[in-house]
Order: structure tokens, then sequence, then C-alpha cells
């Protein structure tokens, strides 16, 4: 298969499951860390579908945009990584969608880089105190008291689902303390070589800072 290439900024959010999902799925990539200042005349270019990013360019496919469905391509191109069999592959499913409620949630609230007061201070302080808790409760329950969700542990919908974790955790490090599965999911993960390799800026993404700011 054809080197493939992924488009994003120079930081998490998006783009950061699609770079983890490419490294610890052993695909040829390169990365493109994309510019704020030159993003109005890229979009006008043409040559993102839907004037967003993450994009992924493929020989194959031509060019993929939205992260689920880069995640989604990389659990098609590789043997495994969208669950061994139908019933692992709807579990992966069902975490890339949980992922992208997280993900919505905190976009919601959470100051970013680039807006630093997005929410009142108490809309923040309740989307911690009770909708994160609340979700994490649920996805706890889920685990079934493993560290993993599928056979490899690794499926898109795990990767998925531990990016915006770990995104969580650089917000708030302690938000998974009272869940101890979820917490047990997310160190394994953690651990990879590879994603160390993404998180050191080792990869062809090079250095990803966090997107939101802590609180």
């Amino acid at each position: 298969m054809a080197p493939v290439r992924l488009s994003y900024f120079g930081l998490m959010a998006k783009g950061f499951a699609p770079a983890l999902a490419l490294e610890i799925h052993g695909l040829e990539w390169t990365g493109s860390s994309l510019r704020r200042e030159d993003w109005a005349d890229l979009k006008s270019s043409g040559k993102f579908p839907f004037g967003q990013v993450p994009i992924l360019e493929t020989e194959e496919y031509g060019v993929i945009a939205q992260s689920t469905a880069i995640m989604q391509y990389v659990g098609r191109v590789k043997e495994g990584a969208a669950g061994a069999n139908i019933a692992e592959g709807i579990i992966s499913d069902q975490l890339l969608g949980l992922a992208d409620d997280f993900f919505a949630g905190l976009s919601k609230v959470q100051p970013t880089i680039f807006v630093k007061e997005k929410a009142p201070a108490d809309q923040v302080k309740a989307h911690w105190a009770e909708a994160v808790p609340k979700m994490l409760t649920y996805l706890e329950a889920f685990t079934k008291g493993k560290d993993a969700f599928t056979s490899s542990g690794i499926t898109v919908g795990e990767l998925s689902l531990w990016g915006v974790l770990h995104q969580m955790v650089l917000i708030e490090p302690p938000c998974l303390d009272a869940f101890p599965n979820t917490k047990a999911f997310y160190t394994r993960i953690l651990n990879l070589p590879a994603t160390q390799k993404v998180l050191k800026g080792e990869s062809p993404m090079g250095n990803i800072p966090a997107y939101f700011l802590p609180n």
C-alpha cells in the first residue's frame, strides 16, 4: 500500500487520534503540520472537501476528510484495526461515537489556545462536576471490568476514545481517578511505544501541543 499523508494544524484536537491510529497500526505515512495563518488560502484551494481538517491523502481513495472517516479508513485497510469480528467492530464503532460525544462536550465549554473565554466559569465547572462523571460512569460499566474493550485493545474506536481521554487528563488530571478500569485502559495505551512516539513529537506530525487549556 502506498504511503498516506495526514494534514492538520500543529496541535492535538481532532488530528490527534488519526496520528495515533496511523502510528500504532504501522501504516506508512507522512504528516503535514499546517499553519493557522495559511489556512484561508489553503481552504480556498479546493483541496479540502468540506473546508475542514484533518484530511488524509491516499493514492487509492483520494482525499479523505473528517477524523472519524480517517479512523474508519485505518480500520478497513489494516487487518484487525476495526476489531477481530463483527461484534468487536460494533464495539469499536460505538467508541468512535462516544469519543465524538466527549469532544463535542469539551468544545462547547473548554477554553482553547485560540478562544480563552468560551463559556462562563460556572458552565465549565458544571461540565467537569456533572457531565464528565456521568459519561465516565457509563464508560466504566462498558469496560466490563477490563482494561480493553476488544481482544487487541487498539481498535480505531479505542484509539479515538483514548485520544480524547488524554486531552481530558491534560485539562483535569484527576478526572479518571474514580473510574479504575477506564484509567487502566488509559494507562495501557499511554505506555505503548507508538503512543509515546506521537506524544514526544517523534511521529511524522512532529510536535502536537494541547488544544484545550487546563483548568
